[in-house]
């Protein structure tokens, strides 16, 4: 009988020789996001070649000042949030991000970004957006989120009716336990309410609460979010009586990326659960 590490060697060899999915055009839309506050939030849409309507997504962005495309600083060339989406519409999903309160093209106070509770409402103003797409398909609108934003994704799944949810390396404990002291440096930036609300959200109870199924995909090799959250997450989750899966993928750090890029496998599954 094989060992768990000759397992682990077959699982990742499988998912490297996963072929790429094939070339295929995509095109990008623009899309106004009306949310809490009177904010209008800029989101791009890409859109799968052939006839819609296609199942969707929201991709929900980890925590920083980054934009839609995932750039932090002006004129830096990583764009990984871009190339997450259009990953996911070749691959037949159409996926609606945006950029964050305060940041890029979206109006908003510049630190918004560090208030959880406007990040919850604006992914939630994002899921019913795309919900009003033509070319996004009735009762096929899921949330996609990496690391913080897979926490938020949970929360916002649940209050905007989103009819699946995947959390990519996303923290299983409240934020504050894992940022030990930053406690008074937030409510310092931000506000006392804010940082309370953001430091104690807890997103097990969030994956507990949210009626919609749920993937929860996780690298082996984050040095980010400790792997084994994905099994916090997979816990509360089956206390509850839901059912969920969970992807882990071997060698894949923070961004999922296993020698510099996300096996194509990883796509494929996301866009499989995200279809149906």
């Amino acid at each position: 009988m094989p060992g768990p590490r000759t397992l682990r060697a077959a699982a990742l060899a499988a998912l490297l020789a996963a072929a790429p999915a094939p070339a295929a055009a995509v095109r990008e839309v623009p899309v106004p996001i009306p949310s809490a506050g009177g904010v209008t939030l800029a989101g791009a849409l890409t859109v799968p070649d052939g006839p819609g309507p296609h199942p969707a997504v929201v991709l929900v962005s980890g925590l920083g000042p980054n934009d839609r495309d995932g750039v932090v600083i002006p004129g830096v060339a990583d764009r990984v949030y871009g190339d997450w989406a259009r990953a996911l519409t070749r691959r037949g999903v159409a996926v609606l991000r945006y950029d964050k309160r305060g940041i890029g093209r979206s109006p908003g106070p510049p630190l918004a970004w560090l208030d959880l509770r406007l990040l919850r409402a604006d992914a939630a103003a994002a899921v019913r957006a795309l919900a009003r797409r033509p070319e996004a398909a009735r009762g096929r609108i899921g949330v996609v989120g990496h690391s913080l934003g897979g926490d938020i994704a949970l929360w916002a799944g649940r209050a905007a009716g989103a009819r699946g949810v995947v959390p990519l390396a996303a923290p299983g404990r409240p934020l504050g336990s894992l940022r030990a002291g930053a406690d008074p440096l937030l409510a310092a930036l931000v506000g006392r309410a804010a940082a309370r609300a953001t430091l104690a959200a807890d997103p097990r109870r969030d994956a507990a609460r949210l009626p919609a199924p749920l993937l929860v995909v996780q690298g082996t090799a984050d040095r980010v979010v400790p792997p084994a959250d994905a099994g916090r997450l997979a816990r509360a989750r089956r206390a509850a009586g839901r059912p969920v899966r969970v992807l882990v993928v071997p060698r894949a750090d923070h961004f999922l990326a296993v020698a510099g890029r996300v096996p194509p496998a990883v796509w494929a599954r996301v866009a499989r659960f995200a279809r149906g």
